[in-house]
C-alpha cells in the first residue's frame, strides 16, 4: 500500500567506492565485478540528509516576441547532498574516502586519496523502507523500496564541531552529477554517468546490504560506543596574546575545511568532463573558551615573531568506556593564529574566541593541513 509519510525510521544513508563509474561489487577471487560481494557501506548516525538538484536554463529571444522561444540547458545540473551525523568512531570518515590512520599506518594528510583521485568520487544512496518499518535489519529488496542515487558525488566541505552539553558531529556536502530515483536494493544500474557525454552507465549494478544499527566496539572488546561525549574531548592548545591555554574553560570547537571545484567544461560535452579542486585548500578551527588568567604579550611581538612561529592544536576525543583510548583525534599541523576576539558584557563570563588556519599540503606532505587518526 502506498506510504502516507516517510520519516528517519525507514531511511538508511550509504556511499559507494571510487571510481563512482566503477564495479560496486567485488567477486570470490577479489577482483572488482559485477556479482559478489557489495561494496557499498553504510554511513553510522546520520542524522540529517538533504538533497536536491538544480537546473539552470537560458532563455531564447527573439524581436516580435514577448515571451521566450525556448529556455534552453547551457551548463550541467546541480546536485547536492549535505548530511550530518553524530561521532562515534571514524568509520564514516573512512568510508567516505578520508585518510584515516590507525595502528601502524603512516600518518598523511586526510584528503590524500582525494588529492591522487583514489577515494575522490562515489556515488551515494538512500534507501526508504515501507512505512512504519525500520531499515535497520530489513532484508527486503522488492520495489517497496525506495532508492535515490546520487551519482558522481564529490565531498566539498567537512566540518566537526562539538560543545558543551552536546554529542560531537560531523556535517558533510557533497556535489554530484546526477540523481536517479529507483526501486528496489538490487538489479539496478549505479547513479553515475560518463562525464564525458552524460550518458548513464547501463552495464554496471550495485546492490545495497541491509542496514544494521553500527554499534562500534572498541579494540579492547569492551561494551560498544552508541555516541562519544563532551566530557571525554580535550585540546591541546597554544597559550596565544593575553591568554593562557592552561587554564582555558573550552566550550566549543569547530574544525572545517572546504574543497570547492571548478567545473572544467569543453565544447562537445553537455556535461562537465571534470570538477578540479581550487587549491589552496585551508583547514580552519575555531576555539570558543572561557578566559580566566591572563598572560603577556603584545600583537607587534606577534608579528615580529610570525616568521618562525606555527602551532599544532590537537583535538582528542577519547572512548566513554575505556581510559585513555583515544577514539578520534584530529591534528592540525603548522598553524597559524588568524584572530583573537575577546568578548565581555554584564551578567556573563569573560569568553575569547581563537581562529587558526593551516594549508592542507599534498599527498606525500606529513607536516602541513589535517591529519586524522582513531578507530574505524
Amino acid at each position: 500500500m502506498p506510504r502516507n509519510r516517510i520519516i528517519y525510521q525507514s531511511e538508511a544513508v550509504y556511499a559507494g567506492p571510487s571510481p563512482a563509474t566503477g564495479y560496486h561489487f567485488t567477486n570470490r577471487f577479489g577482483l572488482p565485478d559485477n556479482t559478489g560481494v557489495s561494496n557499498v557501506k553504510q554511513l553510522q548516525r546520520v542524522q540529517t540528509a538533504n538533497y536536491s538538484f538544480n537546473v539552470d536554463r537560458t532563455d531564447v529571444n527573439q524581436f516580435g516576441q514577448l515571451a521566450a522561444i525556448d529556455r534552453v540547458i547551457l551548463t550541467s545540473p546541480t546536485v547536492s547532498m549535505d548530511m550530518s551525523y553524530i561521532l562515534a568512531n571514524l568509520a564514516n570518515e573512512n568510508v567516505l574516502g578520508l585518510y584515516v590512520q590507525s595502528g601502524t599506518q603512516p600518518e598523511i594528510t586526510a584528503i590524500s586519496g582525494i588529492l591522487t583521485k583514489v577515494t575522490d568520487e562515489k556515488n551515494y544512496f538512500i534507501k526508504t523502507t515501507t512505512e512504519g518499518t525500520d531499515a535497520v535489519n530489513n532484508f527486503a529488496t522488492g520495489t517497496e523500496i525506495g532508492v535515490i542515487g546520487i551519482g558522481n558525488g564529490f565531498i566539498s566541505s567537512y566540518s566537526s564541531e562539538a560543545s558543551v552539553g552536546n554529542f560531537p558531529t560531523v556535517s558533510v556536502n557533497v556535489e554530484g552529477l546526477n540523481m536517479a530515483f529507483q526501486q528496489g536494493t538490487t538489479g539496478n544500474y549505479i547513479p553515475a554517468i560518463l562525464p564525458a557525454d552524460g550518458s548513464e552507465l547501463t552495464g554496471t549494478l550495485y546492490a545495497l546490504p541491509p542496514a544494521a544499527s553500527s554499534i562500534a566496539l572498541n579494540t579492547l572488546g569492551a561494551s560498544g560506543i552508541s555516541a562519544l561525549r563532551p566530557g571525554d574531548i580535550s585540546l591541546t592548545l597554544p597559550s596565544t596574546i593575553g591568554a593562557t591555554s592552561s587554564t582555558f574553560n573550552v566550550q566549543s570547537y569547530t574544525l572545517s575545511f572546504d574543497l570547492s571545484r571548478t567545473p572544467i567544461d569543453r565544447l562537445g560535452s553537455k556535461f562537465s568532463f571534470a570538477r578540479e579542486i581550487d587549491f589552496p585548500v585551508t583547514v580552519n578551527l575555531s576555539v570558543d573558551a572561557q578566559v580566566t588568567d591572563l598572560t603577556t604579550g603584545t600583537v607587534a611581538q606577534l608579528v615580529q615573531a610570525d616568521s618562525s612561529t606555527f602551532y599544532n592544536p590537537i583535538i582528542r576525543i577519547n572512548n566513554p568506556g575505556v581510559t585513555n583510548q583515544t577514539v578520534v583525534q584530529y591534528s592540525l599541523k603548522r598553524a597559524k593564529l588568524d584572530s583573537q576576539e575577546f568578548s565581555s558584557d554584564i551578567g556573563s563570563n569573560k569568553s575569547v574566541t581563537l581562529n587558526f588556519s593551516s594549508q592542507i599540503g599534498g599527498p606525500q606532505d606529513n607536516n602541513n593541513g589535517l591529519f586524522i587518526s582513531g578507530l574505524y
